[in-house]
């Protein structure tokens, strides 16, 4: 089966962008960033190593975590599951933006139309996702209550789903190379949220 040009230049477009995007860590901190407290390093090399789903890079964690101000007055992985998920929320509307922007370039009738309309109704699914999840988290109450960790983590994870179905359009749209990388971060902050969750089944 030929190989054709464009399925090897989009990964490698890819791949560049996100080694020119994803900072990394360096002593503790990143410039412009808040220091990494040592909550926020235990948390991000547990989501690192061990995982509900899949690891996430340790160095994207802490730069995620890092850029919200509030996660150096977390308290505990409670707190910082809540940041992590107002990250999520707040890159999920970007993507939102940014795919609502595209749509108004878009022919009516075209691959790109279709596939743009596709990632938009995905989006709304996770955003609804991440909605209720929220409130789950919300009002965890630990082994006190009925809901445990895993259902949880489970929940989180469903908004894995609809991204990934964004990004399975996206591969085919070599033009579209800036929201395949902002939708292959949100697919790791979704991975982050679940697996910050896993800790919390210690009772």
């Amino acid at each position: 089966m030929a190989i054709s040009t464009t399925s090897i230049i989009f990964p490698i477009i890819v791949f560049m962008l996100l080694s020119t995007t994803i900072p990394t860590q360096a002593s503790g901190s990143c410039s412009g960033n808040s220091n990494a407290t040592d909550l926020m390093v235990e948390a991000c090399k547990n989501a690192s190593i061990n995982s509900y789903v899949k690891t996430v890079p340790e160095e994207f964690c802490l730069s995620t975590l890092q850029s919200d101000i509030q996660s150096i007055k977390a308290k505990d992985l409670h707190d910082l599951v809540f940041i992590a998920m107002d990250i999520t929320k707040g890159r999920l509307n970007s993507a939102r933006a940014m795919v609502k922007k595209m749509l108004q370039n878009a022919k009516k009738g075209t691959v790109r139309m279709r596939v743009l309309r596709f990632c938009e109704v995905d989006y709304e699914e996770m955003a609804s996702i991440l909605n209720i999840c929220d409130a789950m988290i919300r009002n965890y109450q630990g082994y006190t209550g009925n809901m445990r960790f895993e259902e949880l983590a489970s929940c989180v994870f469903d908004a894995y789903h609809p991204a990934g179905a964004c990004e399975d359009e996206l591969q085919d749209m070599p033009e579209e190379a800036a929201l395949f990388q902002e939708n292959t971060e949100l697919l790791m902050l979704v991975r982050m949220g679940s697996n910050f969750l896993v800790p919390m089944a210690v009772p």
